[in-house]
């Protein structure tokens, strides 16, 4: 008889043990967390699913209204999903203690700047979620809510239970609400339903860095500023204009661990007075009218709308198929599961953009949302993005714009098909061989001298690449200055496949302390190597992989590992 028996480590590797025996014969024992498996006593190194070391590079899970310790009990799940991170609703106080879902906007009017709300939890509670969500590697993003505070009914007027410290007539605009949204000071100097804080106002400023900094000491990775475009700045449209202000200059200027932080802002672009050129210099923002053209595509079945990236950098957005906004306002919220799964693979499969995962509540506030988060081909594309990055995009469209390839580099592709059973024949990037699908439908494709060839079944995702692309993995996920970290490299496929020596070329903060350190074979092209973190350093591990000679730096971005703060 097979027994089974499980144990749950709650240190700095949260896994499960399970060992596996026979009778009274030990026959395996798996620690996915530490990288092995033993099976009738030899060590078989197992591949894993890392996530990117930059949050940036990773995907956004938005766990809207989620209290703290319903996402820190899924965050086992939630990393093996693939989410880099995790949005968190706003954790500043309320003026009530509703927990009533379509009064989801009262986390948006706060009474102050501090951390811990009756609906989501406490100071306690968040700190409690970020240690825990680092020990996974998993960053936490705040959205926090710094351009109003909470009215009392009349959008002029201050709630009685705003903090007395936000009670002064000074610390606002009151300039009344804006009507004239084409006009860039009423945008930003006049209020959008509720008090607007003036923000050139150094008390102002300060008390946003105070808080921002409680978070960032708290454990938080990075922030979503609510309504950004609404707080001023001092450059392209604002530049020279009696309501210029240095208000992200000087409260980004002064955050905590700034250059670790993710930092986007809420942007809805109009096209005439948003200023989004200006905001990208400071912050990335949320790509909008991407959003608008990308329903429309999965709307419609014409998948070539979803190209380009709304008129922003890639690099500097966030993407998403929807939004808590679009969804309460009614905008997206009669799309079918289906579709936003289409969506999102089109939307996480791009280049340069981070994609974020909206999901949909359920319950009450401080509930779990819906499941599709965890939906089996949600997941295989949270994968292939994080395997993707550094990767160039090409983008194709055939059956009548009804299926939509995405290339990245010649190392994957995904593709959607919105239309029926369709015979595929089309060029490629992707490196000749047969790939197989990674999401749910069963499907098997065949590339040879740049054109790739099979059928694609009706209203499927195939997700294609080799396995062989998790090329690095190392343990702990973060590791802290002083500690040591094992890193595993796999030359399969790599220009170090099949030699006889593996030599990790290695430094830290942006290459200082350059070091040379001989790996260990553990055989089929991999080689493992354990270091010191030396106590100087305080961002990242900078990685690359040589054999004296060939060198593979990961196409010239090399390969990072970001460290946790002590």
């Amino acid at each position: 008889m097979l027994y089974n028996t499980s144990m749950v480590f709650t240190n700095s590797y949260p896994d499960t043990i399970v060992v596996y025996f026979y009778g009274r014969s030990l026959i395996s024992i798996c620690c996915k967390s530490l990288n092995i498996c033993i099976w009738g006593g030899f060590l078989m190194k197992m591949k894993l699913k890392v996530l990117p070391s930059d949050t940036k590079d990773g995907v956004i899970f938005h766990a809207f209204d989620w209290s703290f310790d319903n996402i820190k009990n899924e965050l086992p799940n939630i990393a093996a999903a693939g989410y880099k991170s995790i949005q968190v609703s706003p954790v500043q106080g309320t003026k009530s203690t509703s927990i009533d879902a379509s009064y989801w906007w009262l986390l948006y009017q706060p009474t102050n700047e501090a951390v811990g709300n009756s609906q989501l939890g406490t100071y306690d509670d968040f700190v409690s979620l970020c240690t825990a969500a680092k020990s996974y590697g998993v960053s936490i993003i705040v959205d926090v809510v710094m351009n109003h505070m909470a009215n009392n009914g009349n959008a002029n007027q201050l709630s009685p239970v705003v903090d007395p410290s936000f009670q002064d007539p000074s610390l606002y605009h009151n300039l009344g609400q804006c009507t004239n949204w084409t006009n860039r000071c009423d945008i930003t100097q006049e209020g959008i339903g509720m008090p607007d804080l003036n923000t050139q106002s150094a008390v102002v400023q300060n008390r946003a860095i105070t808080f921002l900094n409680q978070l960032v000491d708290a454990g938080a990775s990075g922030f979503r500023f609510d309504a950004a475009k609404h707080i001023e700045t001092d450059i392209g449209l604002d530049a020279n204009q009696p309501w210029a202000g240095n208000y992200w200059e000087n409260v980004l200027g002064n955050l905590h661990n700034r250059p670790n932080l993710f930092i986007y802002g809420e942007m809805l672009q109009d096209g005439t007075v948003d200023n989004v050129l200006a905001y990208e210099t400071f912050i990335n923002v949320t790509a909008s009218s991407y959003g608008y053209y990308l329903r429309n595509a999965i709307t419609s079945n014409d998948l070539s709308q979803a190209s380009g990236m709304g008129g922003l950098d890639p690099t500097k957005c966030v993407d998403y198929v929807e939004t808590h906004d679009n969804y309460e306002d009614g905008t997206s919220k009669n799309l079918t599961d289906w579709q936003r799964k289409m969506g999102w693979a089109i939307a996480a499969s791009r280049a340069g953009a981070t994609p974020l995962f909206f999901d949909r509540p359920t319950g009450s506030i401080g509930n779990e949302g819906y499941s599709l988060w965890n939906d089996a081909d949600v997941v295989a594309i949270n994968q292939f993005h994080n395997a993707m990055v550094g990767q160039n995009e090409y983008l194709r469209w055939t059956n009548n714009n009804e299926t939509m390839l995405i290339d990245r580099g010649a190392i994957g592709t995904v593709i959607v098909n919105a239309g029926g059973n369709t015979y595929l024949n089309s060029s490629t990037n992707l490196a000749n061989g047969t790939y197989t699908n990674h999401g749910t439908a069963s499907d098997t494709l065949t590339v040879s001298n740049g054109t790739i060839i099979g059928n694609i079944p009706g209203t499927s995702i195939i997700v294609l690449y080799d396995d062989s692309i998790n090329t690095v993995s190392w343990v702990p996920n973060t590791p802290t200055a002083g500690s040591t970290v094992a890193i595993t490299y796999d030359a399969t496929n790599s220009i170090l496949q099949g030699l006889a020596n593996v030599i990790l070329h290695w430094g830290y903060d942006g290459w200082n302390g350059v070091t040379d350190t001989a790996m260990t074979s553990l055989g089929s092209n991999a080689w493992e190597t354990t270091l010191t973190v030396p106590s100087s350093a305080t961002s990242s591990l900078n990685l690359c992989f040589t054999d004296g000679t060939n060198w593979d730096n990961n196409n010239w971005n090399n390969y990072c590992i970001s460290l946790a703060q002590n």
